[in-house]
Parts: structure tokens; sequence; C-alpha cells
């Protein structure tokens, strides 16, 4: 029988694929639901389960909806017909990246950049030269998202309206420090087609529309699935590995690199990000001009219509959630939500000033584990397979389709060793 520790995408992805091939598997999980950071929560003034914050699908998410297919889940994600990224800021107002589908990607894009306002020939242009960059060799793991951008020549309103919001939502981190290499896979890999290009959202909450799906079809499988059982001893001992004094052929490590660390008794050699979710509810029809908006030059990054994305037009609330990527400030409740509603009236262009019936803040202090150079996989005994999120230059940062990689690497891995 083989262990995975941690029931969150990347562990529950990992038994899946593993007891399709006929292996014995048994899941834990300490905490009392699965999901890890993909999870819900039940919010109580409102009588509503909500997410502790938005989840956006790429379409070059090949593995993602892959998955989803196989665990009969497909139908919970909306997908865009073709990439539109809503935008706005305080002089241009709301405006839209367009694509146009009948022109090749390459072109579509440049003509896309071009119509921006304030854009011209100068960000067409910069954009043929990311383009022809983003397979090129010349990168070095320690070069900055901002020192590749400045070395192409990228203009500023180039990079403060496409490229700065896009690293800040990929990468959980700002241009400056961001590396280049794995931000420019983010790229390759979005716009490489039209099908890439182009984003999805959960229709309900996503412990409904994506945990409850995998552990239902693990389940199915075979799978045991202990949860509030947290491993407090891991060790290996003649070609076997014990979990709390229990034998197992192999185990993997499908959790947070921080109680990996722990539990391994070695050192934490990880950088992470905070992502900060202030969710509001309105009891008036406040909308926004799309499902989903990017701030420009606003505090919050990203402005999420939740209750358009899943469709509760009939609710008794408006539910709205902003996003702030990368936030180490912390800022109180009150002073945090005066800040964003100002910013919310302003996008939605609401008649009358906006209050919120209730706002709840969600912080993720360890949200993402940035990508760094050193983030080598530790050296392991014989039987531990490491899963973790510790993703190296040329990775893709963390992800939905990240954590879906890592477990079913982590699944080949063991069937390829037994």
């Amino acid at each position: 029988m083989i262990a995975v520790i941690g029931g969150g995408l990347c562990g529950l992805t990992a038994a899946i694929r593993l007891a399709e091939q006929g292996a014995e598997v048994a899941l834990f999980e300490a905490a009392p639901e699965l999901g890890g950071r993909t999870r819900s929560f039940y919010e109580p003034t409102i009588d509503a389960v909500c997410d502790n914050g938005p989840h956006l699908l790429a379409g070059a998410y090949r593995n993602t909806r892959k998955l989803l297919e196989d665990c009969a889940a497909s139908e919970h994600i909306h997908w865009q017909d073709s990439l539109e990224l809503p935008l706005w800021d305080e002089k241009r107002g709301f405006f839209t990246f367009r694509p146009t589908t009948w022109l090749p990607m390459p072109v579509a894009l440049m003509h896309a950049v071009m119509k921006l306002p304030g854009h011209g020939l100068d960000s067409a242009l910069a954009m043929l030269r990311l383009g022809r960059d983003l397979h090129a060799d010349g990168l070095n793991d320690a070069q900055t998202v901002h020192d590749w951008l400045a070395r192409l020549r990228i203009p500023a309103g180039f990079k403060c309206d496409l490229l700065e919001p896009l690293c800040l939502g990929a990468m959980n981190e700002a241009p400056d420090t961001a590396l280049a290499a794995s931000f420019r896979c983010v790229l390759r890999e979005s716009f490489a087609s039209h099908e890439n290009a182009r984003l999805g959202w959960f229709r309900k909450p996503i412990s409904q529309a994506l945990i409850d799906p995998l552990a239902s079809r693990a389940r199915q499988l075979g799978v045991t699935i202990h949860k509030r059982r947290r491993i407090r001893s891991l060790t290996s001992l003649n070609n076997a590995i014990q979990l709390d004094g229990q034998d197992y052929d192999s185990a993997i490590l499908a959790m947070p690199v921080l109680a990996a660390s722990r539990l391994l008794g070695q050192p934490i050699d990880c950088e992470t990000r905070s992502i900060t979710n202030l969710h509001l509810w309105f009891d008036e029809d406040i909308r926004l001009p799309a499902a989903m908006v990017g701030g420009i030059g606003t505090h919050g990054h990203w402005f999420f219509d939740i209750s358009a994305q899943m469709q509760h037009q009939a609710a008794k609330y408006r539910h709205i959630c902003i996003v702030i990527s990368a936030d180490e400030a912390e800022t109180a409740h009150p002073t945090l939500v005066s800040q964003l509603v100002a910013e919310l009236q302003a996008i939605s262009a609401h008649p009358s000033p906006l209050s919120p019936a209730h706002s709840r803040i969600v912080r993720e202090k360890r949200a993402t584990t940035l990508v760094r150079p050193g983030s080598e996989k530790p050296v392991l005994p014989p039987g531990i397979i490491d899963a973790c999120e510790r993703p190296r230059p040329g990775d893709l940062p963390a992800t939905i389709e990240a954590a879906v990689l890592r477990g079913e690497a982590a699944a080949k891995t063991y069937l390829e060793r037994n």
C-alpha cells in the first residue's frame, strides 16, 4: 500500500492516478476537510458556502482539464469562447484586451494591444519582440521579469496595463523580484493558441465543483481517505516506510513545504507570499462591467463578480470579491474595506454610495511558494516521493495546473519504481 500525505489538489490527483493503475492507496489529510488551499468555507451571516478566494483557470491547463473530465466535473466550469481580459483605470475607464479569433495568434495579440486606449504601434512592436523571445535562449535562472522586459524595450504603458497584472496574477509576485524564466513559461503556454488563450472559472464553490468530485472519484477507485489525521512521524526502515508506526510500501509528500520540512526534520528553504481576499456582500444590485475586472493603478488587483460567475442572480445578496496579490501590508479590516469599496464604486459606476451588508477578509499568509533558483528537492530515503510545491525557474509557478502536474508526476514515479 502507498500512503499519500496531504489531501489537497496534488494529493488527490496522485491518489486517483495511482488507484487507476490498481495501486492500493491511503490518503491522509490533517484538516477536517479535503482541498488544502483550494477549499471553501461556510459564511454564517450570509448562509452561503464561499471560496477562500476566486480561482481562475486557463485554457492551457491541459492536465487539469483532463482530470476534470475523468472525474465528471467539467460541467462545473464556465469557459470563455475566446480570451477577454477586462481592465479598468481611473483615467480611461473600462476597456478590454480581446484578441481577434480569425487572425493567427501572434498577429491577433499585436492587433489587440494596439487597439487598447493609450497604445499604438509601439505596443504592437513590443508584443512582437516579446513573442519572438518566448522561445529564445539566453535567460539565466536569476533574471527578473523587470530586467527581461527592460532588455526587450517593453514600453511602460504595455507593462503597466498587461504584463504587470499578469505577473502578479500568475506569479503572486511583482516583476522586480519575480523570475523571468517561469513567467515566460506562463506566457508561452497561455498564448500558444486561441484554445489556450482563454479563461475559465467555477460555477460553484470550489469544494463542490472540484474537490468533492475528485474525492468521489478517489473513493470509487478504492482510495481510503483519512481526514483529521496528521502524520507525526515518518521513517524509512528496511525498504519500507513507517507512518506513525504503520508500514507502507512508499509515501508521497503532497503537503505544504513548511509541513513537510517539519515532518522530515529538515530546514525550511522556501519563500512564500500571501494573498488577501476581501469578500463583500451587498443587499443592492451592484454589478461589475464583466464577471472579472483587473484594476490598473488600484489597491485591489482583481475584482470578481462572484454572483455573476456562479449565476446567483436571484440570491438575496450580491457577492463581490476583491483580490490583492503578494499582499504583505495586512491593512486593518475597516481601512481596507473603505479603500476597496471606493475603488469598487468607481469601477461599477454605481449611482449611489456603496455600503456592504457584510464583509470578510480571508488572508492566505502562505498562499504560494515562490519560484526561486535554489528550490531543489531534498534528497530523501528510498520510498519517499516529494510532490511538494518547490517551483524552479522555468517551471510553472504555484497554480492549479502545477498542483495537478506534481500529483501526476509523483504517481508516475511510484509506478515506474514498482
